[in-house]
């Protein structure tokens, strides 16, 4: 629908760059957002320099995360460092009892330690 395609598209402008991870956060909480959170993740990683997407949104009373790469990143990792899991390429975790906000921070903190790694 123009209203997924327009959150989608809101989720990939607010993203910022985290050492060639695109992070971002969806303000909404919308039934739909799991799967434009998905849609979303897959778009950033065409931006050039963009190697792992994350998109972190609310749903249930729990933060979300999908997270994407191409091969360059293992985002699966990443994730089992916050206690999610997935595949080299399509991973994900769940939060309960935390913020968007933390969980955008343990984020970091994974991708800094899988980088040190």
């Amino acid at each position: 629908s123009m209203e997924a395609y327009q959150k989608k598209t809101k989720l990939v402008s607010m993203a910022q760059i985290y050492k060639k991870c695109a992070i971002t956060v969806a303000e909404s909480k919308n039934e739909d957002l799991r799967i434009v959170a998905a849609q979303a993740a897959d778009e950033l990683l065409t931006i050039n320099d963009v190697d792992a997407s994350f998109v972190l949104y609310e749903y249930d009373n729990k933060i979300m995360v999908s997270a994407r790469s191409m091969g360059a990143v293992n985002v699966q990792v990443i994730m089992e460092y916050l206690g999610g899991g997935g595949h080299l390429s399509m991973a994900g975790a769940q939060f309960s009892g935390s913020t968007l906000k933390n969980v955008t921070q343990d984020i970091k903190r994974s991708i800094d330690k899988y980088y040190a790694e």
